[in-house]
């Protein structure tokens, strides 16, 4: 396999697409300005910020797969930031009174939008609900729980420990070890596995190096001529499957519960339903 960027991961049905969280968002932003009309404050969230996304779940998990690819940008795929993140898009100025509104408190100790906001004040004659109109939002969609909207915590977990176990595992040592002697064939004998020759901290610069594009080059050949994202996507895989066989019945309540935002994200937005 030169590429899993085209293979889904079983727990993938229990985590939130790039699409999904974006519809999620979307909803948010129109149902808090809708809102704030409602207070007299004319608000329109701030659009989000745009961090580089992979297109799947599996495009750079175990790294550079196309050679071709890795001799032009190196070990940063194309979009995304080498050194920095840039930081957010400042958040509208608003008065004080249009500041509760938005998160139910002025009390900087409270997190805005949260629980902790009761609301209740007046404000243009109408009571301004818990968590202001963030809360209402979110708890319209309901993404004010544990998990903010986000990925629920058990198939994060098994997102993550899968690929942790993976990497630990006899079958993919093997072939990382074969990796790793194939790396010092190509003179860059330093790298144990992948994720230590990506991470190299030389590679931190504006512009990729000739250093860098030769090294995430030879990289993404050794992975082609050992079947290292073949046999390590194989392995993530089972893993995820044993975790998930575990837990089928806090899995469905996931899945079903990721449909049932998505349902109300598409009413805020005004879709109409499918027809029957």
């Amino acid at each position: 396999m030169e590429s899993a960027a085209s293979h889904p991961l079983p727990i993938d049905p229990y985590l939130l697409t790039n699409a999904q969280a974006d519809r999620l968002d979307a909803a948010q932003r129109t149902l808090v300005e809708r809102c704030m009309n409602r207070f007299g404050v004319t608000y329109r969230p701030p659009d989000p910020a745009t961090p580089f996304r992979p297109a799947t779940r599996t495009q750079y998990r175990y790294g550079v797969t196309d050679p071709a690819e890795a001799a032009r940008y190196g070990f940063a795929p194309p979009g995304s930031p080498r050194t920095t993140v840039p930081p957010p898009a400042p958040p509208p100025s608003l008065s004080a009174e249009a500041g509760i509104v938005l998160t139910g408190t002025d009390d900087p100790k409270a997190k805005p939008g949260s629980g902790a906001a009761k609301g209740g004040q007046r404000v243009g004659g109408r009571t301004v609900p818990a968590g202001g109109c963030l809360g209402e939002a979110r708890a319209a969609l309901r993404t004010d729980g544990a998990e903010a909207g986000g990925d629920a915590a058990v198939a994060d977990r098994i997102n993550a420990e899968s690929f942790e176990k993976a990497q630990r595992d006899p079958r993919v040592t093997g072939v990382l070890a074969e990796w790793a002697a194939c790396m010092k064939q190509r003179g860059f004998p330093s790298y144990a596995d992948p994720l230590q020759a990506s991470g190299d901290p030389a590679w931190r610069t504006e512009q990729p190096s000739v250093k860098e594009r030769e090294a995430a080059t030879a990289d993404a050949q050794c992975k082609k001529a050992h079947n290292v994202v073949g046999v390590w996507f194989a392995v993530d895989a089972a893993y995820q499957r044993q975790e998930i066989d575990r837990n089928a019945k806090e899995l469905a309540a996931v899945k079903a519960e990721l449909a049932a935002r998505q349902e109300r994200a598409g009413a805020a937005l005004g879709e109409l339903p499918p027809a029957p």
